[in-house]
């Protein structure tokens, strides 16, 4: 497992899938912001029409990024993507999306989907704090907000972190159990919060183990969401994107 030594004001984001725009703006914001950090947690491609450009993004800043379970299905071409439908229009929108990824992603975007790993531990002046994608217990884990109060407390005693940051739900929120710091950084291109906008968190990891929480600010950016509607038009994609009028 790597282990990344960070200052105190980080920035972490999670579940780009292929939303090229909404990425290009929170990587705009964050360096106006001179944090000079930042990590991503997985699911880079999938549902989007930019998996090879996202990628091609990453690479190019060097941003430290997980492996999300879309990345994994991709990358090692597993025909699955480890995702949970609960209708048959989730199960249609997701088969047709892990077909046309498959298909349009160029070997350098495989090669480097394939080389991610699944945890990355930061060492910050707050103490050690473990980033996964899904949950420290499997990549596709939903850790949501109303998850019983013991199901993370036997994840944080397993884990003993000052913090775990994680993503795959969509939904950012912030948690404190036990001694540990829970922090989902939501979505950059499919928010499903009910805010079209993309999101990343801001992490202040100064605070002792001793003051509690750590402080987390959620990001929400507008992009161009247009330029995002017409290139899924030129793809059999019917990924929902839902923009500023509420409507995919």
């Amino acid at each position: 497992m790597k282990r990344l030594e960070v200052e105190s004001s980080f920035a972490i984001f999670s579940d780009v899938h292929g939303n090229l725009p909404a990425l290009e703006a929170v990587l705009k914001d964050i360096e106006a912001r001179s944090i000079r950090t930042m990590i991503c947690l997985g699911d880079l491609v999938g549902y989007g029409p930019f998996p090879n450009e996202v990628v091609a993004l990453i690479r190019e800043r060097g941003i430290p990024t997980l492996m999300g379970n879309y990345d994994q299905g991709i990358g090692f071409s597993t025909g699955d993507c480890g995702c949970v439908y609960r209708t048959e229009e989730q199960r249609l929108e997701g088969a047709i999306s892990l077909q046309w990824t498959e298909e349009v992603v160029i070997a350098e975007t495989r090669t480097f989907l394939q080389s991610l790993e699944e945890r990355l531990v930061l060492a910050t002046p707050a103490g050690e704090i473990l980033a996964v994608h899904g949950s420290p217990r499997r990549i596709n884990e939903y850790l949501f907000e109303d998850r019983p109060l013991s199901t993370l407390a036997r994840i944080s005693r397993e884990n003993p972190y000052r913090a775990i940051l994680f993503g795959h739900t969509h939904i950012p929120y912030v948690r404190q159990v036990e001694d540990t710091t829970f922090v989902n950084a939501g979505s950059v291109g499919r928010p499903q919060d009910g805010d079209w906008r993309a999101c990343y968190a801001l992490i202040d990891a100064s605070a002792s183990p001793q003051e509690g929480c750590l402080a987390v600010e959620f990001i929400r950016l507008a992009y161009d969401h247009h330029r995002l509607k017409k290139a899924l038009g030129g793809t059999p994609l019917i990924g929902r994107f839902p923009g500023p009028e509420g409507k995919d």
